[in-house]
């Protein structure tokens, strides 16, 4: 009975991080760590907790570590992606460096910028100057 509760749990662990996995393009990063972090902790401790007779109780732990451990590297990527775009694109009315009123665009998508920003925000290539 204990090893079905253990089974039963971690499949109930899956359905629910599918269901919250939906649209994850227009989750943060912190929500898209978490879930998998748990996922995969719940995995590794059902592994763990059958080993020593309580597949619940390690499920439950390493579905708990697991999640908080995937929202810690989640939010520091989110941080790391702000730090970047701010690099990229500086703020109206700061000490951006002058500009010589020349255009760049991107050359996968074909967006515009203005020279003073070196890498597309979206695709992360090089700019190159419009002709």
């Amino acid at each position: 009975m204990r090893k079905g509760m253990g089974s039963v749990m971690a499949i109930c662990a899956l359905v629910l991080a599918g269901c919250e996995s939906m649209g994850t393009a227009a989750q943060s990063k912190t929500t898209q760590g978490a879930v998998l972090g748990g996922l995969l902790g719940a995995g590794t401790g059902a592994i763990i907790g059958n080993q020593s007779d309580r597949p619940g109780a390690g499920t439950a732990i390493g579905a708990g570590l697991g999640a908080l451990g995937g929202a810690m590297m989640g939010h520091a990527l989110e941080e790391q992606d702000k730090k970047i775009q701010q690099q990229q694109m500086p703020a109206a009315g700061s000490s951006a460096p002058a500009t010589t009123g020349q255009t760049k665009f991107c050359p996968v998508g074909g967006e515009v910028y203005p020279d003073n920003v070196k890498y597309c925000p979206n695709h992360g290539v090089e700019l190159r100057y419009k002709e």
